[in-house]
């Protein structure tokens, strides 16, 4: 169980966190400061995993806060939960591993716990133990065992094998019938969810994995051990520093989005969060580099992902257009504008904004 500490000055805030966490479970809270200086003070006895911090605060601003248990080198996860956004570069540059903004998703929460979890055992698996199963989720949902790809007998088998994977907990049965099985009446989900766990046990067995499906409580969970690209991408994305190894890395890893081949509905939300925090990543290192001419091809790499992954998205537009203005390559610049522009005009008949347009006239 990890052990938590929350600070926040407004109490109320506390409370209502701490009762969200209860709910998830897994988290054991061992301090509650509205006073951050406190909250600091308690550190080396309390000991906790993981520090909930809020950053508007009269007596310390979090950030501050963060740069303080950092210097102590304190080994903590830090989560951000606070009403502003705009502190959400400064947040990641210190030990911050997520940004949660108030009011509180308890869905967007529980994920961020389950993902600390998930990284604070995974470097005590023994060598003899690593996961023999490998999913793959950026784009289309696959298994390898052995480098060779399992076979699903039906569509759904897959589709259930990947949503146990997603859930990484055990899900009443009821639940899952209603986000695979939505247009079935009970005893029809019921009767597919029962076939879906029997061909997906027969064939995990047949690669050897026995037992591999656990049904406790009326909730099923999966009893062995995988890991995925998803998990190497989240161990790139949770490094506090950005490197231009971990951005070509991550561009490597960020192939296609979260199960985008699929079109599984229960698969949306986390395909948004994670798209979210592979652009913020890369926006990181963008504004941290944008002068820094040893890095000047990761950062070009940086920049086309994003337009890669929104190409709609006008501020990624103006840091192309940045870049080449800084390459000293103004025609090309300008290039990138006018195709851009025509591209806006021809969908979604709009202008580019004013801040790219004046950036323009500057050239």
């Amino acid at each position: 169980m990890l052990k938590a500490i929350m600070v926040d000055d407004e109490i109320l805030a506390i409370e209502l966190l701490e009762a969200m966490l209860k709910e998830i479970g897994g988290i054991k809270i061992i301090g509650k400061f509205s006073n951050p200086l406190e909250g600091l003070e308690s550190l080396e006895a309390l000991q906790p995993d993981i520090l909930f911090l809020d950053i508007e605060m009269k007596e310390m601003n979090g950030i501050k806060l963060a740069e303080k248990i950092e210097s102590l080198d304190f080994q903590a996860d830090i989560v951000f939960v606070t009403a502003y956004d705009e502190y959400a570069l400064e947040a990641f540059n210190v030990q911050a591993v997520d940004y949660i903004l108030k009011p509180i998703e308890k869905s967007r929460l529980e994920k961020t716990v389950r993902r600390i979890g998930q990284r604070r055992k995974q470097p005590n698996l023994p060598p003899n133990k690593s996961p023999l199963l490998h999913a793959s989720f950026l784009g289309g949902f696959r298994v390898d065992h052995q480098q060779e790809a399992i076979k699903w007998r039906t569509k759904k088998v897959k589709e259930f094998c990947a949503y146990l994977i997603h859930q990484d907990k055990p899900v009443h049965r009821e639940k899952i019938m209603e986000e695979l099985w939505p247009d079935r009446t009970i005893d029809k989900a019921s009767a597919m969810l029962h076939t879906s766990v029997y061909h997906l046990r027969k064939e995990l067995k047949n690669h050897g994995f026995h037992d591999s499906i656990k049904y406790v409580d009326e909730r099923y969970s999966l009893s062995i051990a995988f890991n995925s690209d998803v998990q190497n991408l989240q161990k790139v994305l949770n490094q506090t520093h950005v490197k231009p190894e971990d951005v070509k890395q991550l561009i490597d890893l960020y192939k296609n989005h979260y199960l985008a081949e699929e079109y599984y509905d229960w698969a949306l939300e986390e395909r948004e969060q994670l798209q979210k925090r592979v652009e913020q990543f890369l926006e990181k290192f963008i504004a941290f580099n944008q002068m820094d001419e040893k890095t000047d091809s990761v950062l070009k790499e940086a920049i086309d992902k994003l337009i890669e992954m929104d190409p709609w998205e006008e501020r990624y537009t103006t840091h192309l257009v940045q870049y080449y203005i800084q390459q000293g390559n103004p025609r090309t610049a300008m290039q990138v504008y006018h195709n851009y522009k025509a591209i806006l005009w021809n969908q979604l008949g709009v202008k580019p904004q004013k801040k790219l347009e004046d950036l323009m006239k500057s050239i």
